[in-house]
Parts: structure tokens; sequence; C-alpha cells
């Protein structure tokens, strides 16, 4: 019997038996056909969360019509009888292992996709003429006028209200016994519902009553389409985040004039067209675990045993998910990436393998690409969105077994040391220092990088115990890999810091950041940080939290600055570099380092100086081109194979995908 009784503790609803308390949270994977159909991909992309023990697999962002409601590409269209064959496919194939299938009902509103929109002759609509700030957002980043967004008319709202007791319907029909209204993260219910946005001034306007009036209308619709013994829950933000927007006490006011409408209440936070609260929807790695609990405990405590109640955000761990419940406040608890990234944390949790978890880093790829319209991908788990291409997660054994010779023991060689171990072949893997890590190792130092941490140490443990021959300490040479003779060699060497050549750049002041990230090289009191990207702009977050003075420094423009980043982190560490007071100067070259600090030019070709004690250098990495020369050449070249930052200077979802990619075709 398992540890972490509140989480597998049965409950059951309106006739409906929910094994545990554990939800996937509703995930955009843009599998689904130009039409809006199901694909295969979709079923195999929902597939691997049931068979891992989730109660309750939620499809996510599913449009209600084909008109005004689709906010992304490969998006579900609910808004069509011909959806309800693959619909009724995809809950067979969720259902067959226990779970509940549900599936989020949407209409984007203003936050709709302009362009494909555009493409129709339309625009998007909402309660009021009012563009999504994210829009506005990159619109002036682009030089470019935001979308124009259209007021709903009486006939448009009762219309769309159909939509979605249609949409309901469609999924009822398919074999679905439960759906999530998304009136969350400022989505259509939610632009009715808010002030912030909602200006109108008849009767869907105005006071809360009129406010809540498409909202309450919306659920009538659904309930007498699906009727009584249909579970609905219904997704809302307990706090936008905004000024003039919903705030908690106002939220559970509405939330008392639905409560006999729905079943179950999914309470999140954040305003998903305003780019500065996406960090509290979907938070990065600078943000704690478990930061939104709390609102839906008040919400709890506000409604009592009138609704169940499921919280939502960066609860990564089963412990974290029986630390909630276990306080009673809560009935269940969504989770979306730590599937995404072990599609078997749960079974691994209860069978007592908590150290095989592939942690989830929060790094947002998967969200990030989403936001793109490009097809889901998880940094740490190769196989995520292609479960077609390795149906239950499995890859098939090599046709014959080869030697292969790994040089490098970053998080790309890594990779490459499972994934060939998993095809059957016998690997040895070369390891210079006296640990596997590789520059990883100097990405996990700062405080809030413990998620990566956590990745590091899981990868590291993995391959030590894989079945591979690991030598550490030991630097290759030509001589050792003509001695090994392998099959196949995997190069995977890596990449050392960029080091400009500019007068002054060896004064003792000067160093590189993951020097100081690391500890090994204290700072003073006023640094000026040297590159702009991710590495530049998180070691200045990080000086700048233990109370420094700080600027950072960035030759290209604003839109270049925390490149490396996905689009939620870097809104994140903007936010934060902001809170902290970190000074952000860009278009501005590093020329000089003086005794006091450094000479720059700017693109206007401005001289200026910057005062510092310390300079730290974060400029990015040079491939180990001549190593990977001294080695390609050894064996066939058609059996040598480069990989990670000695080919290409990328991020972990880079490294990981080359390891994989590579080996899973030797």
């Amino acid at each position: 019997m398992s540890k972490y009784k509140q989480v597998f503790s049965p409950i059951t609803i309106k006739g409906v038996e929910f094994k545990n308390r554990i939800e996937t949270s509703p995930m955009v994977p843009c599998m689904a056909t130009p039409e809006g159909w199901v694909t295969k991909e979709v079923i195999e992309f929902y597939r691997p969360f049931a068979k891992g023990g989730a109660a309750i697999v939620t499809v996510g962002d599913s449009a209600v019509n084909w008109t005004h409601a689709m906010d992304h590409e490969g998006q579900l269209n609910l808004g069509d009888d011909n959806v309800k064959m693959g619909l009724d496919d995809l809950a067979d194939e969720v259902q067959r292992y226990g779970a509940v299938i549900s599936i989020e009902l949407n209409h984007g509103g203003r936050f709709s996709n302009s362009a494909n929109l555009a493409s129709k002759g339309l625009k998007p609509v909402s309660s009021t003429p009012k563009p999504a700030e994210i829009d506005e957002y990159f619109s002036k980043l682009h030089g470019r006028v935001p979308a124009e967004v259209e007021e709903m008319s009486i006939p448009l709202i009762n219309q769309t209200i159909q939509d979605y007791a249609e949409a309901a319907g469609r999924c009822k029909d398919s074999g679905f016994k439960m759906v999530m209204i998304h009136g969350a993260h400022g989505m259509l219910p939610g632009q009715f519902l808010s002030p912030y946005v909602n200006k109108r001034v008849d009767r869907y306007g105005g006071s809360i009553e009129n406010r809540a009036r498409f909202c309450i209308e919306l659920l009538d619709a659904v309930r007498r389409r699906v009727g009584e013994n249909f579970i609905i829950e219904y997704r809302i933000s307990a706090d936008e985040l905004v000024d003039g927007g919903m705030h908690l006490e106002e939220v559970i006011q509405f939330v008392k004039m639905i409560e006999e409408k729905i079943d179950i209440l999914h309470v999140s936070v954040g305003m998903l067209p305003n780019p500065f609260t996406i960090q509290r929807m979907i938070q990065p790695l600078y943000v704690p675990y478990m930061p939104n609990v709390h609102f839906a405990e008040e919400v709890k405590k506000a409604v009592g045993k009138n609704l169940y109640i499921t919280a939502v955000g960066s609860v990564m761990t089963l412990e974290n998910a029986e630390e909630i419940l276990s306080r009673g406040l809560v009935d269940f608890v969504a989770m979306a990436r730590p599937f995404l990234a072990d599609p078997e944390f749960m079974r691994k949790t209860a069978l007592g393998k908590v150290g095989d978890i592939r942690p989830c880093v929060r790094c947002n790829t998967c969200c990030g690409r989403s936001a793109f319209f490009k097809k889901t991908r998880c940094a740490v788990n190769p196989i995520n969105g292609r479960e077609t291409e390795y149906l239950g997660g499995r890859i098939l054994k090599a046709d014959v077994k080869k030697k292969v010779i790994i040089v490098g023991g970053g998080p790309a060689g890594m990779q490459a040391v499972l994934t060939a171990v998993e095809r059957g072949h016998e690997v040895v893997l070369y390891e210079k220092e006296d640990k596997l890590g590789g520059t990883l190792r100097h990405a996990t130092d700062l405080a809030f990088k413990k998620d990566l941490r956590n990745y590091l140490d899981w990868i590291v443990a993995q391959t030590l115990k894989c079945g591979a021959t690991i030598k550490l300490n030991t630097e290759v040479t030509a001589e050792i890999i003509k001695q090994d003779q392998p099959d196949a060699l995997v190069i995977a060497v890596g990449a050392t810091p960029l080091i400009p050549n500019v007068p002054g750049i060896d004064k003792s002041h000067v160093h590189w950041a993951g020097d100081i990230d690391c500890g090994r090289v204290q700072a003073g009191q006023k640094v000026i940080v040297v590159g702009g990207g991710l590495t530049g702009g998180e070691s200045a977050l990080a000086l700048a939290m233990e109370g420094k003075e700080v600027t950072l420094l960035e030759m290209q423009g604003p839109e270049a600055l925390l490149n490396g980043s996905s689009l939620i982190n870097r809104f994140s560490l903007q936010s934060l570099l902001a809170e902290y007071k970190v000074t952000i100067v860009t278009n501005t070259k590093l020329e000089e380092v003086t005794d006091t600090g450094i000479k720059t030019i700017n693109s206007k070709f401005q001289w200026k100086e910057f005062e510092a004690d310390t300079i730290a250098l974060a400029l990015g990495m040079r491939p180990r081109r001549e190593t990977v020369a001294a080695f390609r050449h050894l064996i066939p070249e058609t059996e040598v194979y480069i990989i990670g930052d000695c080919k290409q200077i990328g991020n972990v979802y880079a490294a990981v995908h080359a390891g994989f990619d590579t080996a899973v075709e030797i």
C-alpha cells in the first residue's frame, strides 16, 4: 500500500468514480488536423497520462466553434459533428485505463488567432473591443498595429452560448462523462466577467450580476444539453493579477452564483492575454512550487461542501499533491508538466522508485512551442510529442549490436548513452572530468535553478546505472579511439566560454559569469554583466538578489534580450530583473575594460563609460571544433556523429534531443 493515502483515495461524483485525486491539467499539443479533427497523434499524446495513472485526463483548449473561437493551430474543433468520430476513439483509448476523460471547452475571444480570422475576413470578438495585451506587446516590438477586436452583438452572444452547449453535447455523445468550461486566464467567459475588459453598458456589463450573465447563461445552456448526470468542471482565475481585474473577494461572489450549476471548480490565476501574468499561470523555474494553492483553499473555505475544488500550479510531485490534499481544503490536484516529463511518474512513485522519475525542469519549452503553433515537445523527454514513433514509450532494439564510443559526459552525451544502451548496444562513455554533467553543472549553480539540479542529478544517476562502461578522469586521444575500434563514435565534447578580444579583458576583476555563479569567484558590489542572453540575465538576477548593483549590457536590441529562454520564462525573468532593479542597456557593445569599469559604443556610435568593481562575461560559448576535428576521421566517417554544443550551441532541449535522435538511429 502506498504512503500517498490522500492521493490514491477514490471519490465518486454523480455516479462516476475517480480512482484517485490527480487530474491532468489541460495541455495544448497542437496535433489536430487543419480542420480540427482528432488524429492518431492526439490519441497517443493523451494515452500515456491515462496509462500512467491519472484519474482525470483533460484534453486541452478545444474550440467551441470554428468561426471566432479558435485561438491556435492544431486545435480540436468542437463546433462540427464531424469531430465526434475521432472524439469517440479518443475517449475509448483514454478510458480503457480506468481514467475519466474530460475536455476543455474554450473560446479565445480577444485572444483568438487574429491571423487566421483575418484570412476569413473576420476579427477577434469580445465583450468589449479591447486588444489582447500580448498582441500589443509584440506589435510594439515588431512595429505593427495590434489586431482590431469587435464588440459582440447580442445575436452573436446568443449563438456563442449555444455553441458551448452543442460542443458539450458532442463530447457527451462521444462517451465523455465530463467537460471543463474554460472561464479562467482571460478567455471569453472571463472577458465578460472581468471589469478590466468588460466595459459594456447593456445587460452584459456593469455590475457583477450583469458581467456574470454570459457565464450563467452559458452554464445553463450546457446543463440543458448534457443533463443533470453529467459532470461540469469550471475553470476560473481566483485573481486576474491586473489592476481593475477580478480579485479573490469578487471571484468568490461569482462562484456562489454558479455553484449549483457546476460540480467541480478548477482554481487557477492570471490572464493569458497579458504577458506578465502568464508566469503565475504556467510557472517557470524562478517561481516557487505550489504558489497558487492558497487561492483554491480560500475558495473551498467560502463554498464548503457545495463544490469539489481542484488546485493547480507547479504541483510537481505526488509528495506535493499529498501535502495539499492532506490539509483537507481541496479535492483534486491538477498537474501537467510532470506528466510530459515522465508519464509514468505516478506509477514509479507508488512503486517506491522516486529516484527513477525524470523531473520537469519548468523551462516551459512545451508551452513556448504551442505559443508559436508548433507541436508540443519536452526538453527532457524526447519521446513526448512523438508518441506515434515510439508507441508505449518503447525504443526498438537495434538489428545489430554495435560497440558505441561516446566522448563527453554532458547532457547530450549522457542522453546518447541512455538511448544507445536501450537500443542494446555495447556503450563506453569517456569523460575527462571526475564527474558527469559537463557545462550543465555550471547551469545549475544558482539558487533558483533547483529544477535543473534535480534533472542533472537524475540523468547522472541513470547514466551511471544503465549498464554502460563509464570512464571518468579520462581525456580521450586518437590512440584510445583507435585501440577501442568502435563501430560508432559519438562526439559530444561541448564548448568553452567565449572571451572577447578587447583591451583589458585579462584584468583581475574580469571573470566568466559561470565562475561567479558557482561561488568560485566573489563579485564586488557594483557589477556589469556583459551579454544579455539567458545566461547573462540569470546571472544578473542572482547578483541583484544578493543586493548587488547590477547592469546588464547587450550588444543587440531589446528583442535579443534573454535569448535561449522560452517565451513564458522570458517574461518572468524580465519581470524579476525589473523588480530587483537591474539596469538594462541594449544596442551597446563592449570595447574596452578599464581599471574602473568598461568603455562601450552604442548603435548610434556614441561612446560611454560604465563604472564597476566586477565585469562578468556571459557572451556565450565556443564549440570545441579543434577536438571534433581531431576525432572525426578516425573511423569511417559515416559512423561518426557530432552532437551537442560542440556542433551548435544550444540549450537542454537541443542537447537532450540531439543525444536521443542520434543514438536511436545507431
